[in-house]
This record gives C-alpha cells, structure tokens and sequence, in this order.
C-alpha cells in the first residue's frame, strides 16, 4: 500500500491570488484540495473567499444572459481592485500573525 503524497502548505497570499481558479474549479483536484485545507483552518482567508464566492454569484445571477455596458464593467473592475487590495491586507495581517 502506497502512502499518499503530503499535501503541501500554501500561505495566504498564495491561496488569495488562487481563489478565483478555485471558485471557477479551473485547478487541479490536488490543488483544489490543497486551497480547501487552508480556507477551512485560515478565518481571514475564508472570509475572503466569501466575499469573493459572493461577487461571482450575484454576477452570473444578475448577468449570465445579457452583456454589460462598458460603464457597469468599469464599475465591477474598480469593485475587484478593492477587493484585491482588501485581500492584500489579509494577507499581511495573517503573515504578520504566524
């Protein structure tokens, strides 16, 4: 019988710059299971990864058959930065942490 492989660790940063892959289950099995392990030991990345599971949904519901007008993408970019740069900031405080 053949052990399975470690899992390996993925900090913060690593695991935020990767949800959107995981959310649209465009990574690995392994990957995915690897980014899991973390979201469900890392509070601030979990709640990250809420507001981003959250954004996705009300888009596609709100969006999924019709095109947006350059302006409502515009608005959505400038609502992802923000969320980015709030991810930036979990990240350093989860790194300043351990």
């Amino acid at each position: 019988m053949t052990a399975e492989p470690e899992k390996p660790k993925l900090d913060c940063r690593e695991v935020l710059e990767e949800v959107y892959l995981y959310l649209d289950d465009e990574c690995s099995d392994r990957r995915r299971g690897v980014i899991r392990d973390h979201l469900e030991e890392c509070t601030p990345c979990l709640s990250e990864y809420g507001i981003e599971q959250e954004v996705r949904t009300i888009v596609h519901r709100c969006c999924s058959q019709e095109k947006a007008p350059d302006e409502v993408k515009a608005r959505l970019r400038q609502k992802l930065s923000a969320i980015e740069q709030v991810s930036e900031i979990f990240s350093e405080v989860a790194e300043r942490e351990r």
